[in-house]
């Protein structure tokens, strides 16, 4: 057991040598056939490849801990929230916000960002490379207009995370908190116990001045059979520090922010009227001073009253002030708007937008891979290249750290479903769950566009050189942003926990 900082932390499993793992890799593709296709397909004598030790946080909340404070919850009162005990600055940030492009699912990073013409027909399937305007690097051929922005970012193409982590919700839970492994209270919907977002810790480390939110998700939020999923929430932070989640379509001619309008007949002098009200029963909660930290909940209150009133709050939601030709240029989908959206909201102030692109099963192609990127590319291309353009156009690259990810990739070999079922004859193009090794994008705030970090193999299956686990992702954000990836914070109870065990991706600076 690693201790860090007075706290027990778990270790993650020490790597094979990296000869070994290659030698087990090599045998397989001597093995090719059907013998080997399938020990590809079910993941039988795959070697994991990690290539360093992790101390990693193991996050727990007695039960008595939890009923207390999810009766006061239900009071609509939050007690003893998280503080930032300390949030050193790197001195290195060159970020003022940051967007993160999600794609929830995994999608095929094989036919996206790492395409392998050389690779067998049972493993690249469809994808053709198309060279992009940075030299020798290549992108798959549903990405032609993001292929001409090749320049302005980078890639990662060495993203891994332990085997066990495998499905999207733990996946989400990793990513989304630039954690490595699943916290000992996880659980397949968002508690109070999970592990808090990479937004959450900025708005604890950098909460914003300017009467807006530090951290906002859209156009939705990500769920599992109805019920919200780890990676969205300030889990043991307390719900201060929760994103404001915004969930409805930009691209609706009657879109409006719901927490923004207030309901019909209630105007600004009657929410001063209750503001008042509000202070004067505030007085008579003088006896749970020792419980309650009044002066956050009246901080809380003023935060609420400005974001409702504030004229910049709502010019910042108002699409409608953007250029016919501009938001056609996006396009007029979901997806396109919710990026100019973002755009927008990281230009008036919000240090931390993540956009999703689809629900928590959205990119998951099991069954007719070709299928649904002929759908769904189109869009994307057009709203992605749009949003880097734009934010070039306006200078916001400088300073704006633009990710573009997902929580896994695909399997190398196509034909197998989840189950491990071959999939029927009419289906032969699906791909299970792949952790092993797959694909991001970084652009701005400093990032060398036109450069490719990281090796993977012949098949795209597994790292030719360093892996990068989710922790160094978010150490990447944190240090961009000038935010120490080892800053500390109390959680619920009041107990010290440092945000972050990575180290950030260097190599794309």
């Amino acid at each position: 057991m690693a201790r860090l900082h007075g706290k027990v932390a778990g270790c993650a499993p020490a790597p094979l040598p990296r000869n070994s793992r290659r030698t087990a890799f090599l045998q397989l593709r001597l093995d090719r056939g059907v013998e080997g296709s399938d020990r590809w397909r079910s993941g039988a004598g795959m070697i994991r490849n990690q290539t360093r030790v992790r101390h990693l946080h193991r996050v727990g909340i007695a039960r008595r801990e939890l009923l207390q404070v999810g009766f006061l919850g239900a009071l609509g009162i939050c007690m003893g929230e998280g503080v930032a005990a300390r949030a050193p600055s790197t001195g290195g940030g060159r970020a003022k916000r940051v967007i993160l492009v999600w794609m929830p699912g995994g999608p095929p990073h094989m036919h996206l960002w790492d395409p392998k013409p050389d690779s067998p027909t049972e493993c690249k399937g469809s994808a053709r490379p198309i060279p992009t305007s940075a030299p020798g690097v290549s992108l798959g051929h549903w990405l032609p207009k993001t292929a001409r922005l090749a320049h302005r970012f980078a890639l990662v193409r060495t993203l891994t995370m332990n085997k066990e982590d495998e499905n999207h919700i733990p996946g989400h839970q990793l990513c989304l908190g630039g954690i490595d492994q699943r916290p000992a209270t996880f659980k397949s919907f968002a508690t109070r116990n999970d592990w808090p977002s990479i937004g959450s810790f900025i708005s604890a480390l950098r909460p914003n001045t300017n009467g807006l939110p530090t951290a906002i998700h859209l156009p939705l939020r990500i769920r599992y059979l109805g019920a919200p999923v780890p990676g969205e929430s300030a889990g043991w932070l307390g719900s201060r520090y929760d994103p404001w989640i915004l969930e409805g379509d930009p691209n609706d001619p009657n879109f409006r922010v719901p927490d923004l309008q207030p309901m019909a007949g209630f105007t600004v002098e009657r929410l001063e009227q209750r503001q008042r009200l509000l202070a004067a029963v505030d007085g008579y909660r003088r006896d749970l001073d020792r419980q309650l930290d009044a002066r956050q909940l009246s901080d809380e209150q003023q935060k609420a009253f400005r974001l409702i009133t504030a004229p910049e709050t709502h010019r910042a939601f108002d699409l409608a002030q953007e250029p016919t030709p501009l938001r056609e240029r996006y396009g007029r989908t979901k997806w396109g708007q919710s990026l100019l959206l973002a755009r927008r909201l990281a230009e008036a102030g919000v240090t931390f937008v993540q956009v999703n692109i689809g629900g928590l099963n959205a990119w998951d192609f099991h069954r007719r891979e070709d299928y649904f990127l002929e759908r769904m590319m189109p869009p994307f291309d057009q709203a992605f290249s749009a949003f880097l353009t734009d934010l070039d156009e306006r200078g916001m690259l400088a300073d704006t750290l633009v990710l573009c990810l997902t929580e896994m990739g695909r399997n190398p070999v196509l034909g197998k479903s989840v189950t491990g079922a071959a999939v029927n004859a009419a289906d032969p193009d699906g791909r299970n769950h792949w952790q092993f090794c797959w694909s991001g994008v970084f652009a701005g705030a400093g990032v060398r566009g036109g450069t490719v970090v990281g090796e993977s193999d012949e098949w795209a299956g597994y790292p030719d050189s360093e892996a990068y686990y989710p922790s160094d992702v978010a150490a990447t954000v944190y240090s961009t942003l000038g935010i120490d990836p080892r800053s500390e914070v109390h959680d619920l109870q009041g107990r010290p926990m440092v945000i972050n065990q990575g180290e950030p991706i260097r190599a794309l600076f």
